[in-house]
């Protein structure tokens, strides 16, 4: 049977997020949680650009998230990371040469002269696209790194003093 609303969000998100509520969270005990780190040597098959990424990437990844199953996650992050940049550096030597119609080349099936989107803008966009959806999952993003609370912080939110305040059920003082 299919439930309904969105998809549970796993408990070592909610701790990574900051987010988890012993009450609401209590009955979770049988999920299953990945064990071990990711190995920051990188797969053998990857060539030496994409190895230096993969390096780059366990190196500069929030601490202590990736786990051997992120392995596929990260190689496709790795692997666009390094189609972007490869398709930029072709796309730019392209408009070095033509620079007066950058992003633009000869068209081979209309007539002569006819100037059509350069094929690499498709290959960067379609890259950009795939590192996008990756970042998020990985935490690579400003915008996904908020969301995991750093664990060698401690109780840092506690000392805050924005803890203290009350919400005001409907706006009226208790």
């Amino acid at each position: 049977m299919a439930t309904r609303g969105r998809k549970p969000k796993p408990t070592v998100l909610h701790e990574l997020h900051g987010t988890l509520n012993a009450t609401r969270h209590a009955n979770r005990a049988g999920e299953i949680e990945a064990p071990g780190a990711l190995d920051p040597e990188p797969p053998d098959w990857m060539t030496d650009s994409q190895k230096d990424g993969w390096r780059y990437a366990i190196a500069h990844a929030p601490a202590r998230l990736l786990k051997p199953i992120d392995r596929t996650v990260l190689a496709v992050w790795v692997e666009a990371e390094d189609r972007h940049r490869r398709a930029c550096v072709a796309q730019a030597t392209l408009d070095a040469k033509h620079p007066i119609m950058p992003m633009l080349v000869p068209s081979r099936r209309g007539k002569a002269g006819d100037l059509v989107e350069s094929p690499y803008l498709r290959v960067i966009s379609r890259a950009a696209e795939t590192l996008m959806r990756c970042v998020g999952e990985l935490g690579f993003s400003p915008a996904s790194r908020p969301r995991i609370a750093n664990p060698d912080a401690g109780d840092a939110a506690s000392n805050s003093p924005w803890v203290q305040l009350r919400v005001l059920q409907g706006g009226r003082p208790a």
